[in-house]
Formats: structure tokens, sequence, C-alpha cells
């Protein structure tokens, strides 16, 4: 079984460093202990990502917009209306 390593740097210039370096450093079992955090990690954040949450974040957001209208369609792209996203739109994907 092939085994690799993994180095790791961090600056302790910044503050979120030099905390996971304090932790990691006072750890016995590193590999295990970064393993299961990383594995944490991913499973907390994969439980997060809903598909549903995320359509109805997008319907709101188009709503909000005015929605998609389809009157334009196959004309040329001088006659079509710009709609500009409001920041709203993008605030709400950093809230999910």
């Amino acid at each position: 079984m092939a085994t690799k390593r993994i180095n790791l740097s961090f600056s302790m210039d910044r503050e979120e460093d030099v905390k996971v370096y304090n932790i990691l450093s006072a750890q016995k079992y590193k590999t295990d202990y970064v393993i299961k955090a990383v594995l944490s990690y991913i499973g907390e954040r994969d439980k997060g990502l809903d598909k549903e949450i995320i359509k109805q974040a997008v319907k709101e957001a188009i709503a909000e917009c005015g929605g998609i209208t389809i009157e334009n369609k196959g004309k040329e792209n001088d006659s079509c209306i710009q709609h500009e996203l409001p920041n709203d739109i993008f605030d709400m994907f950093d809230n999910l």
C-alpha cells in the first residue's frame, strides 16, 4: 500500500493559520485528525447544499429582476433589453 505525504505551510501573520497550526501541533495523531476534520467539513458542506433551496433562490432572484422575457428572442442583440441583476441575488447565494 502506497503512502503519500502533503506538506502544509502556515503564515504566522494570519490569525486563522495560527489557530490551525496550534490545533494541529497539539494533536498526537495529526493525519487521523486532519482526515476526520476534512471529511467532516466536506460532509457538512454537502448537506447544506440543497438543490431545491438553490432552485427556489434562483426563482426568487429572477422574479425580483422582473422575470425573464422571451419577447426579444430571435431579434438582433441591439433590440434586446438588458436586465441588470441586482446585488441581492448574489447576497442570496452568499447566505445559502
